[in-house]
């Protein structure tokens, strides 16, 4: 299932920031009101648009498109094609609550996860965390690093994320789906991207990338999630 890239919410809120309309004008459920209505002239459009193009590096023909939701549904036509999409799973034998809690602990990812050097929370509000990720140095010092948020669903077992600096990619959406199991508790990956055109690899390139190393940072987490459940048990039989 190919998750749209840019929901309406987030739309609004570029349209918003690009011609100073209200949030509560933007946000109206009557189909018939136009772009002109709302008092977004050509110059704010313009503003929009080319907002959009270049965040997700596309092209919008809006030639007798009247309202913002023609807009929306023209951006994710474009984008729901080119989206790449990789999947990778792993079966963790540990308590459904010691998975979610670790690999949800995103300040303590540098420890579960190989890749990462440092993990800065930016914002909590609720079950939504904005956070810095960086990667460990290259041989030539060049450090990389992007703004993420994540809102995590406890009750329904899933994760939505994506990238808020989306560095080369056109776009990058990360669901996590957990299931408890006979075996344990399975934590499957679904990846969906795009890549810019001037990014270093294109989308089968990197889509190959991801499958590789998705596979080695899931078998780590199995093998750290499930250390700490051992941990855990051997003190509670000295309790």
């Amino acid at each position: 299932m190919t998750v749209p890239p840019l929901t309406y919410e987030e739309f609004l809120t570029i349209v918003q920031r690009c011609t100073g309309v209200p949030a509560e004008v933007l946000r109206t459920d009557d189909p018939t009101v136009t772009i002109e209505d709302m008092g977004v002239d050509s110059l704010g459009l313009l503003n929009v648009l080319t907002e959009v193009e270049n965040r997700y590096d596309i092209e919008l023909d809006t030639e007798g498109v009247t309202c913002f939701p023609e807009i929306h549904t023209l951006i994710n036509d474009q984008l729901r094609p080119a989206a790449a999409r990789t999947e990778n799973s792993v079966v963790i034998d540990a308590p459904f609550d010691l998975v979610w809690d670790m690999t949800n602990d995103v300040a303590n990812w540098p420890n579960l996860f190989s890749e990462y050097a440092s993990a800065e929370i930016l914002r909590r509000e609720g079950d939504t965390v904005r956070f810095r990720l960086a990667l460990h140095p290259e041989e030539d010092g060049k450090v990389w690093s992007w703004v993420s948020e994540r809102v995590m669903d406890r009750a329904n077992k899933h994760v939505k994320a994506h990238r808020v600096e989306p560095g080369p990619f056109a776009f990058m959406n990360i669901h996590w789906h957990y299931r408890e199991t006979g075996a344990g508790v399975e934590m499957r990956w679904v990846q969906e991207f795009h890549m810019k055109r001037d990014a270093p690899l294109d989308d089968e390139g990197m889509a190959a990338r991801i499958d590789t190393n998705s596979r080695v940072q899931l078998a780590l987490i199995k093998e750290r999630v499930e250390a700490a459940a051992r941990s855990r048990a051997a003190a509670a039989v000295r309790r």
